[in-house]
């Protein structure tokens, strides 16, 4: 199956790996910065891993710094993609906000 959006913003394709695996991706702009969040199945456990990444806005790739980061759940897996993608943007937006310590993107 070709990937395909849905109304939330989410890439969806549920075998994107060959390998049967499902990915979600996500792109969310928010106060000058880039989000991009992907949700990948972990293969034959239905659950998700998160991959969190924020960069400047408008920067050149060739120049652009990208920080990377791991959103908190209990065990590092999510049940369900677009929670695992949720969760993610929340928490960049939190880290752009200044809300969470010992994370910051100032030096973006």
């Amino acid at each position: 199956m070709d990937a395909e959006m849905n109304g939330c913003g989410i890439r969806w394709n549920p075998a994107a790996s060959g390998a049967g695996a499902a990915v979600a991706l996500k792109r969310v702009e928010y106060r000058g910065m880039v989000i991009k969040a992907g949700a990948f199945e972990v293969v034959g456990t239905q659950r998700f891993v998160v991959s969190l990444s924020i960069a400047r806005d408008g920067v050149s790739v060739a120049s652009q710094k990208v920080k990377f980061f791991d959103p908190p759940s209990e065990d590092g897996l999510f049940d369900d993609p677009a929670a695992a993608l949720e969760c993610a943007v929340s928490f960049a937006r939190a880290i752009i906000d200044g809300e969470v310590a010992g994370f910051t993107v100032d030096d973006l």
